[in-house]
C-alpha cells in the first residue's frame, strides 16, 4: 500500500518508504494505524497520512524515535479521521425525537462542519427513537447510537478537492441467506481462513441496570426473556428532578444511560480470523462492514456475523489480513 505524507493544510508533502506499516480498520469505532519510517526519511511537517486504497486518512498523534543497532527509525501512530469526532461533546445537553441518522449529520454539521468539512444529506437510516446525551464524547456516541442499526461512520478525504466528507454507510450482505451479491464464506474447510479462533466470555454480561438519580431510580431489564437468570449493575446517572419539565422525561434520560451501560456489558464472542488470500479477494469479495458466513469445522458451528475490524499488516514484503466479526447469529451448520 503506497501512503502519502500530507501537511497540516492536507497539501502532498512526499510518498513515504515504510518498513513496517498496521492498519487497523473498524466499523463501529475510529481505526488506528503504525507506520515505521527510517529517520532519514521521515519529515516532520507530515501531519496526516493518505491512500487511494483504502478510505481511511490517518492523523499522525504521536511520533516516537529509536536508535538500535541496525539504525534510527520513527514510529507515526494515531486515529483515523474518524477520531476527530471526539474532539466534541454533546454539550449543552441534547434531548431529541428524530431519526438517529439524521441526528448523527445535524450534530456533526452543527460541530464540525465548515470550510473543507461537508455533511452532505442522505438517507434516513436507522428508526426515529428518543434521544439524549449529556456531556458525552461525540464520536463514541455517535458510534453506539449507529450500531444497532449495523451502520458505521466515516469520514473521507477527498485530496483533490482538498476536503472531507462525513458518511453514513453500512457494508454488503455476503452471507448464503440472500442472493443479491456472491457469498463469501470464512472457515478452515473451505481453505478460506489459514487460522480461526472462536472464544464466547460471559464473565462481564449484566443484563439489567438500576440507572439512579436524585431521588430515585428506573430499572432498565434487556433481558429477552424473564426466565433468563438476572445480572444487575448500577448506574449513578448523577441526574436531578430539577433538570426537567417531567417526570417522563426525567426517566427517558436516566433509562438511555442504563441502556447505554448495559451495552458494554454484553456477554463477548470473539470469531478472530486470518484469512488465506488464494481463497477470497480482499476488498473484492469482502470488505469491512459486510455480512458473511463464519464456519469452525471443529465445534460444527456456523454464524452469520459483520466484519467490524480488520487489521493488515505490510511486514517484509508480505501482507497479512485478519479480521473481527461482530453481530454473531448462528445458522445452520452443514447449510
Amino acid at each position: 500500500m503506497e501512503l502519502l505524507g500530507l501537511d497540516a493544510a492536507l497539501q502532498p508533502i512526499g510518498s513515504l518508504t515504510c518498513l513496517n506499516i498496521q492498519w487497523n480498520r473498524r466499523f463501529y469505532e475510529a481505526g488506528d494505524f503504525q507506520v515505521l519510517l527510517r529517520a532519514g526519511d521521515f519529515d516532520p511537517a507530515i501531519a496526516f497520512l493518505y491512500t487511494a486504497e483504502r478510505p481511511e486518512t490517518g492523523m499522525v498523534q504521536k511520533v516516537e524515535t529509536e536508535r538500535t543497532a541496525k539504525g534510527d527509525f520513527v514510529l507515526l501512530s494515531g486515529y483515523f479521521l474518524e477520531g476527530m469526532l471526539n474532539w466534541r461533546v454533546l454539550y449543552p445537553p441534547v434531548a431529541e425525537v428524530m431519526n438517529v441518522a439524521v441526528f448523527c449529520r445535524d450534530q456533526v454539521r452543527d460541530r464540525l462542519g465548515g470550510a473543507g468539512f461537508l455533511v452532505p444529506e442522505g438517507a434516513e437510516h436507522g428508526e426515529i427513537k428518543t434521544i439524549t446525551a449529556r456531556g458525552e464524547p461525540m464520536g463514541d456516541f455517535l458510534y453506539a447510537l449507529l450500531a444497532p442499526y449495523a451502520l458505521g461512520q466515516r469520514i473521507r478525504l477527498e485530496l483533490a478537492e482538498n476536503r472531507m466528507i462525513y458518511e453514513i454507510w453500512r457494508g454488503n450482505d455476503r452471507t448464503q441467506s440472500q442472493s443479491q451479491n456472491a457469498f463469501a464464506l470464512f472457515g478452515q474447510g473451505f481453505g478460506t481462513v489459514d487460522g480461526l479462533t472462536i472464544t464466547r466470555d460471559d464473565s462481564a454480561l449484566c443484563n439489567c441496570a438500576i440507572a439512579a438519580y436524585e431521588g430515585g431510580a428506573v430499572t432498565v431489564d434487556a433481558r429477552a426473556d424473564a426466565s433468563v437468570p438476572r445480572r444487575e449493575m448500577y448506574v449513578d446517572t448523577q441526574l436531578s428532578p430539577g433538570q426537567y419539565l417531567t417526570p417522563a422525561a426525567l426517566h427517558s434520560d436516566a433509562r438511555a444511560h442504563g441502556l447505554r451501560a448495559l451495552e458494554k456489558r454484553k456477554a463477548l464472542m470473539n470469531i478472530d480470523a486470518t484469512v488465506l488470500r488464494a481463497g477470497v479477494r480482499y476488498q473484492k469479495d469482502y470488505d469491512l462492514g459486510d455480512r458473511c458466513d463464519v464456519r469452525d469445522d471443529r465445534l460444527q458451528v456456523q454464524f452469520e456475523g459483520r466484519i467490524i475490524e480488520i487489521n493488515e499488516v505490510w511486514k517484509e514484503g508480505a501482507h497479512t489480513v485478519s479480521l473481527q466479526f461482530g453481530d454473531k447469529l448462528p445458522t445452520a451448520y452443514g447449510r
